[in-house]
């Protein structure tokens, strides 16, 4: 195949994928099974925290593509489970053979769903795909494989069961469908912390490469929300399975949007009331705007609700990547009690008071570690 030959059939292959979700128009929006802005109901309790450790068991041994396609099926036979859907989707990998959507042949980079042949692609190479996955470890990548999949799954769940808190009536956009499996795979994400099957610090680096994928372009019915958007859209799942106050082995869940742990003392801590800690807080850097991605965002990237292929792939080349980054940071926090302020390292702030914490994180800190004890 000569190469313009293989551009156009890339792009023909895009343009189908990008086409998947053209269904969802012609049905009607399904109501939803609680009202907006409640949580999810609990998860089916067939599903056992034991079959999560053990699908993290099997992610720890997986090696190569034989064991990245074990993980995935594990993985997509428990999110059958967990969801209790009528129906399970078939799952394909690269090379496999597609039967809706204008798909024939999976490739890279498709990673969708299809709803007329109840299909789920999961043909992403992430270390092509995502800039900071080069560094990481194959057990490292399935993490973020699991999320797609679970991403993925939330577009299946939402259409059989509703969107919950984006349902939004008849007037669905894509934002709000995408949004809606954001939420879906913060609930998964949060009830594998509560079955100790995920860590902390392995859930922050994890949701920080999705925050990567994403597409944060606010262009015409195409946009999929900014990193704050789908940020809360998975931190709404997230706190239906966990809480702040909770603990989760050595960290704590300070608010929807920290996590901390206690530093040991250093000598002049006692004269001083000083309290220290590691802290994961999300924050969004909009300094930096990326303005070139083609493909319009991996993530959600094959919805398309308006228009034929074609006009979706136009929209999709037109769109790009430009986005204000969102992503979990890991920084050391100093409380100094007597003087009721606080620091965070690496940030553009000197110590400050307390109360101007903007994630309310010191605040929680002081009153659990400050206050004296009876």
């Amino acid at each position: 195949m000569e190469p313009d030959q293989g551009r156009n059939f890339t792009m023909r292959a895009w343009g189908a994928a990008i086409g998947v979700v053209l269904q969802l128009s012609a049905t009607p929006v399904q109501a939803q099974p609680w009202a907006p802005g409640q949580e999810p109901p609990p998860a089916a309790p067939v599903v056992q925290p034991s079959e999560a450790k053990a699908l993290e068991t099997l992610r720890l041994e997986s090696k190569g593509p034989d064991g990245r396609k074990r993980y995935l099926k594990a993985a997509h036979m428990l999110l059958h489970r967990y969801w209790g859907t009528k129906a399970k989707p078939e799952l394909l990998f690269a090379g496999d053979q597609a039967s809706g959507c204008g798909v024939k042949t999976v490739v890279h980079p498709m990673a969708f769903y299809c709803p007329s042949s109840n299909q789920i692609a999961m043909a992403l190479d992430l270390r092509q795909s995502v800039r900071s996955a080069k560094g990481l470890s194959e057990q490292d990548l399935l993490l973020l494989d699991f999320a797609v999949l679970a991403h993925e799954w939330g577009h299946h769940v939402n259409r059989e069961k509703g969107r919950g808190p984006y349902g939004g009536g008849m007037g669905l956009t894509v934002k709000q469908e995408e949004l809606a499996a954001d939420w879906r795979t913060g609930v998964v994400l949060g009830w594998l912390l509560n079955a100790k099957a995920l860590g902390v610090e392995r859930f922050t680096q994890t949701a920080n490469l999705m925050f990567e994928m994403g597409d944060y372009e606010r262009i015409s019915h195409q946009h999929h929300g900014y990193p704050k958007d789908r940020f809360q859209a998975l931190t709404k799942g997230l706190s239906s399975q966990i809480s702040p106050g909770q603990q989760l082995g050595d960290w704590h869940v300070d608010t929807t949007e920290t996590f901390s742990r206690a530093l040991p003392p250093e000598p002049e801590d006692s004269l001083l009331g000083t309290r220290r800690y590691e802290v994961q807080r999300f924050e969004i850097e909009r300094g930096q705007q990326i303005a070139t991605n083609l493909l319009g965002g991996l993530l959600g990237a094959a919805s398309c609700i308006w228009g034929s292929q074609d006009q979706c792939l136009g929209m999709a080349m037109q769109q790009g990547k430009g986005r204000a980054d969102g992503r979990y940071t890991q920084r050391q926090l100093i409380l100094w009690c007597p003087s009721g302020r606080f620091d965070v390292s690496a940030d553009d702030f000197d110590p400050q008071a307390i109360s101007r914490d903007g994630k309310g994180q010191a605040a929680v800190l002081a009153a659990r570690d400050c206050a004296p004890k009876p």
